[in-house]
């Protein structure tokens, strides 16, 4: 699926989000309290937006995903600055306490088990590293909410179909929504898997959560 919305998969996600998805990936950047030298992972990096966000702080990156078109068109925009590799976030091929910053930007709804996501993000962070997501999520109040989940089951389609995108891709968004768990429960789950100090930080109403925690 992520193969084949990989060439508009930008462009759809600037107009979906007004713009404002770059904000919170710099913002998620910021969490991560990394300068020169750092050693960094991104997770689900898909065309590579926090990746690159990351190396011009002067980390080294490492950008994993499991779709080659995704990384197909991350490897035209970040050239040699940033290594990519394709394989699973459930099942990192790197060793422990290897990074100083682990993230991941609207993966979560797309694995299997967050409980395995977070511990192989801990496993692969420094002790004192930061592992810092950013997700979509229900809004807390209930008209919003509504609102929130009306807008998600008709634009996004309606967009791709007008942009040229495979609008049965993002027919899934609505369910993914639906089914992941509130901000609170994510925290645990990130708490259980051994991070510590872990914050929860909503934007526009708490449709898109920040987590952040140490390892």
């Amino acid at each position: 699926m992520f193969d084949g919305i990989a060439r508009r998969y930008d462009l759809l996600n600037r107009v979906m989000s007004l713009g404002l998805d770059a904000h919170w990936r710099r913002r998620q950047v910021e969490l991560c309290a990394i300068g020169p030298g750092a050693r960094c992972l991104d997770l689900c990096c898909g065309t590579g937006d926090v990746a690159r966000e990351l190396a011009r702080r002067g980390a080294a990156v490492v950008g994993l995903d499991a779709s080659a078109g995704m990384l197909a068109v991350a490897q035209s925009r970040v050239g040699e600055k940033i290594a990519l590799v394709r394989g699973d976030a459930l099942r990192l091929p790197f060793p422990d306490d290897l990074f100083d910053a682990v993230t991941i930007a609207f993966g979560n709804r797309n694995v299997a088990s967050l409980s395995a996501l977070y511990a192989e993000m801990r496993r692969v962070a420094k002790p004192g590293g930061r592992v810092v997501s950013l997700e979509i999520n229900r809004p807390a109040a209930p008209w919003l909410q509504w609102a929130f989940l009306l807008y998600f089951s008709r634009l996004p389609a309606f967009l791709a179909r007008l942009l040229g995108s495979d609008p049965s891709a993002y027919e899934y968004l609505p369910e993914s929504v639906r089914r992941y768990p509130d901000p609170a429960a994510v925290a645990e789950i990130m708490h259980a898997a051994g991070l510590h100090n872990v914050r929860i930080m909503r934007h526009l109403g708490g449709i898109i959560v920040l987590h952040a925690g140490i390892a």
